[in-house]
């Protein structure tokens, strides 16, 4: 099991010799940075230390993903009650109003969620493997925000993935018998949780959950079902880090109270 939830730890992998984005080996004419894994600008200020930092290249890695950062970072901000001022309104935040119950509802479209966490992701992976996710790498996740598709003029609700519960469980199951590989930073709120597990070809799959400030609630839940973030990712090689956590092959039960919120402790 491999953890990283030290200060120290975070340091040393700081300068890994790669730059997990693009997963290139960096050159010695590289210029390069670093880059917080997750955003700074999604921390309230006493949970900016520590944060996870891996290196970059500066201009064809970094630069891009700044205005992803941002938007992301006012739209989590959220949770500390902060909105951007109407100048440096990123989110673009519309209401609509729902055709069958005639409730309020926001929306935000500016950015797809789920292509921002991949990044995340490859961060995370980079840290605790040591080594750069591959860019044909396949990925299922489960934001903690609804989503909806527009149809004939009305929104229709896109249901929660039925792989989803199934990864919820997994993380409950090994999390009980302490089979997970984890990072944790930013005071705690930020909580990355993965292992290991066969799929029916027998090619490996990593599962994983993101819990970041329990960000379950920030989505409409007036609306909409609750639900945390988990999901998983696979690569074509269908190989497992040799470090890695496997998926505990025990069998029990456990009470799962929640079964679409990997954060919710053990299960019970």
């Amino acid at each position: 099991m491999i953890t990283l939830t030290t200060q120290r730890g975070a340091r040393e992998v700081r300068n890994l010799p790669f730059c997990y984005i693009c997963g290139n080996r960096f050159e010695v004419t590289d210029s390069t940075n670093y880059d917080h894994v997750s955003p700074e600008s999604i921390f309230d200020i006493p949970d900016r230390n520590f944060p996870l930092k891996l290196s970059v290249h500066e201009e064809k890695c970094h630069s891009p993903m700044n205005l992803d950062d941002e938007v992301l970072g006012q739209l989590v901000a959220l949770i500390h009650g902060k909105q951007p001022s109407e100048r440096n309104d990123k989110l673009k935040i519309d209401i609509y109003q729902r055709t069958d119950t005639g409730v309020p509802m926001a929306s935000f479209t500016q950015r797809n969620i789920e292509l921002l966490l991949r990044r995340w992701i490859k961060g995370f992976h980079a840290a605790l493997y040591c080594e750069p996710l591959v860019a044909d790498t396949k990925f299922a996740i489960q934001t903690p925000f609804p989503s909806c598709a527009a149809k004939n003029g009305h929104f229709v609700e896109d249901p929660i993935k039925e792989q989803h519960y199934k990864f919820v469980e997994c993380i409950k199951r090994n999390r009980i018998v302490s089979n997970l590989d984890c990072i944790e930073t930013n005071n705690g709120k930020l909580r990355y949780e993965c292992v290991w597990d066969k799929l029916n070809d027998n090619s490996w799959a990593c599962i994983f959950s993101i819990n970041l400030y329990d960000w379950k609630d920030l989505g409409d839940i007036n609306n909409f079902q609750p639900r945390g973030c988990a999901g998983m990712y696979s690569t074509p090689s269908g190989v497992a880090p040799k470090n890695a956590s496997k998926a505990t092959q025990l069998e029990f039960s456990i009470e799962n109270s929640d079964p679409s919120d990997p954060s919710d402790p053990f299960g019970l």
